[in-house]
């Protein structure tokens, strides 16, 4: 995911040097502000794309630059699961990518969204990864292991509660926006808060469930419970289509 245009170099550490970074953000960004100052006589598309650029990247460019930091107090390169990666960089690289939600405002204005409408949308595009980036210490190597070793097959893994996640946000929240029933709109923000808790606290639910949810089976079934859960909620409170509000259908 982070060796994208080669702009992240995914080695044996990860993320690149601090010298690396800064001459990547100059190339990246200069290259595409020069352009914008180049055609700015004739439209000022370039600045909204620079802008827009910026916003999207800006996040992970920042992780990555003060990934050695990270490392010293995180542990970004305790490489003591199975998968050769561990589940903190996951978890700080998904962080680092919420500042796209800047990216969706500025979209959402240009459209002539109207301001709030427009601020809650962004805040609801940025959730699931502030709601897994910020839980680090969950979604780390820490959650394959029981008294110092490794027992689990899973742990809590960030790339995969982060697109259930996303699902649940972005389709429980956004339906909130758009409702005219005061029952729906209740109903949907408990059923998506609910969903939304159940995957950033997997570490503190896990003590009252019947099974297991860092193996492989117990993971399958705590997601596949969540989403389940969501979407008959979701079907119960919902009038409106959502391919109606993204304008798929009349």
């Amino acid at each position: 995911m982070l060796k994208l245009f080669n702009l992240f170099n995914i080695d044996e550490k990860y993320f690149a040097d601090k010298k690396t970074v800064k001459k990547r953000f100059i190339k990246l960004f200069g290259g595409f502000l020069l352009i914008a100052i180049l055609i700015s006589p004739f439209t000022w598309i370039g600045f909204l794309f620079f802008l827009l650029l910026l916003f999207a990247l800006g996040g992970i460019f920042l992780i990555e630059y003060y990934s050695d930091e990270l490392d010293e107090k995180y542990h970004l390169y305790n490489f003591n699961n199975f998968r050769r990666y561990s589940y903190q960089i996951f978890a700080f690289t998904i962080l680092g990518f919420s500042t796209t939600s800047l990216s969706v405002l500025m979209m959402c204005l240009c459209a002539e969204v109207n301001i709030i409408k427009s601020i809650l949308i962004a805040i609801i595009f940025a959730l699931p990864f502030l709601g897994i980036g910020l839980k680090f210490k969950t979604f780390n190597d820490s959650s394959l292991e029981e008294n110092g070793e490794i027992v689990y097959d899973a742990g809590y893994e960030p790339n995969y509660y982060w697109p259930v996640l996303t699902i649940c946000c972005y389709l429980g929240y956004t339906q909130c926006l758009y409702e005219t029933s005061p029952i729906n709109i209740i109903g949907l923000l408990i059923s998506t808060t609910a969903c939304f808790i159940w995957l950033i606290y997997p570490n503190k639910i896990n003590k009252y469930l019947p099974f297991e949810n860092r193996t492989k089976k117990g993971e399958a079934i705590y997601l596949a419970i969540a989403l389940i859960i969501f979407f008959i909620l979701l079907h119960q409170f919902t009038t409106i289509p959502f391919t109606e509000i993204t304008g798929i259908t009349n």
